[in-house]
């Protein structure tokens, strides 16, 4: 058998192998950005890095280990037990990768006092989870959820321990309390500014082009748009744009803090 029939027979296989691995790869995508780390979160968290670097792997070693092991000569059961084994190693990797997304993911979400905050699994322990109402104990597990914090939840010694450690009210499942919309929306309209003085802040002096297309985005006129900063464990560079009512409707990677 000539080298060119067997390259013939193996790149064959090869992209037959790489349309697979690319659709498999961008359904788990979808999965992870547009549902565990739906705007902003995928961006504002950072932490899917390595579904990239395990994904890119996956698409590009996969076919390319068919490319090498492929050959005509072989038995239809050593071709089928070659392919098995390649692709026993790219689901394995692929697990590995979306299992770490997913036990770092974003869970909940909360006014807090100026700002919202985001809490993500990989913050919360599991001794600490029990601590929270009962209907707050199951982790959402298909995107974030919003919540609300008890009010002057800094005032035992604990939570004063907890925030000199760094440990923000967000991250302490005993200060979680069901969503209350007429609450929270009171307590988001007190605080928050006009969306012309974040164009304002020293941080987002080159940002005008990017806020402008926010708040474009959000198809309302630029006076009734307003905002507060959105934060994560990883950034605190992003704020929330909000309709006069303060309702959330959309999300700008500008600096909302004075």
């Amino acid at each position: 058998m000539s080298f060119k029939n067997r390259l013939r027979f193996a790149t064959k296989l090869s992209l037959f192998h790489l349309i697979i691995s690319i659709a498999v790869a961008s359904l788990t995508a979808l999965l992870v950005f547009k549902v565990w780390y739906a705007y902003p979160f995928y961006r504002s968290l950072g932490g899917v890095t390595l579904f990239f670097l395990v994904a890119s792997v996956d698409v590009v070693c996969g076919p390319l280990m068919t490319l090498i092991l492929a050959n005509p000569e072989k038995s239809r059961k050593e071709t089928v037990l070659d392919l098995s084994l390649v692709g026993i190693i790219q689901l394995s990797a692929l697990i590995y990768g979306m299992h770490t997304v997913y036990i770092a993911r974003p869970v909940y979400y909360a006014f807090d006092k100026d700002r919202f905050s985001t809490v993500t699994v990989a913050q919360l322990e599991k001794d600490d989870i029990a601590k929270a109402l009962p209907e707050l104990q199951s982790l959402p597990k298909f995107g974030p959820r919003q919540i609300s914090l008890k009010k002057n939840s800094s005032t035992n010694m604990d939570d004063i321990t907890l925030s000199l450690s760094g440990v923000e009210p967000i991250a302490r499942p005993n200060n979680w309390q069901i969503y209350d919309k007429e609450r929270d929306i009171a307590a988001v309209r007190s605080v928050m500014k006009p969306v012309a003085k974040l164009y304002e802040i020293r941080a987002n002096k080159d940002k005008k082009s990017l806020i402008d297309k926010a708040v474009a985005n959000t198809n309302l006129e630029s006076d009734k748009v307003f905002f507060i900063p959105f934060t994560t464990d990883k950034s605190l560079d992003w704020s929330a744009l909000l309709d006069e009512n303060g309702e959330i409707v959309g999300y700008v990677d500008a600096d909302g803090f004075q």
